[in-house]
């Protein structure tokens, strides 16, 4: 009998997201650049605000039931992280892609607009040049299509990192 070829595992990619307009965005990038028989499975969990502490919970729950290659945290820098947080971050080994000062910001850089200093004032900005709910699926089709996102690509190092981080073999 004819031995049946080793089958090629995938890596493993966990993505934990602050909150709802991270999670939106990430999965719309996700839906653009990742194609199916890339030897990489991505998932994307939710941390439904809470800041970086929410997110190492989620890590750590998420980690009990399964394991991946690769963990990524992304973080709006609005609420800095504490030493115990970073350090818990660098000994896991988990990947940071950091907003400044939240992800609105990194919206309105792919917009190619100025982004305020402050959370509010930059989601007070994005609803002046891309108006509606970024929670949405629909909204950042509407706004991000790919075209835009490969023109800001080279430009800004959040949204390289999460494209790698949804497409890398």
């Amino acid at each position: 009998m004819a031995k049946r070829p080793l089958r090629k595992t995938n890596r493993t990619v966990l993505i934990v997201v602050e909150g709802e307009t991270e999670e939106a965005f990430t999965t719309h990038l996700k839906k653009l650049y990742y194609r199916r028989g890339m030897r990489l499975s991505v998932r994307i969990r939710n941390a439904h605000g809470h800041g970086p502490q929410g997110i190492i919970d989620k890590l750590k729950s998420v980690a009990k039931t399964e394991d991946f290659s690769q963990r990524i945290a992304v973080l709006d820098a609005d609420i800095p992280l504490t030493a115990a947080e970073a350090h818990w971050l660098r000994k896991e080994k988990v990947d940071t892609i950091v907003s400044v000062p939240a992800i609105e910001a990194t919206l309105l850089a792919i917009l190619g607009k100025p982004a305020p200093d402050t959370t509010e004032a930059s989601k007070k900005e994005l609803q002046k040049h891309a108006p509606g709910d970024p929670t949405e699926a629909s909204y950042h089709e509407k706004y991000f299509p790919h075209e835009k996102l490969e023109q800001a690509r080279g430009k800004l190092a959040v949204l390289d990192a999460l494209i790698a981080a949804v497409s890398t073999e």
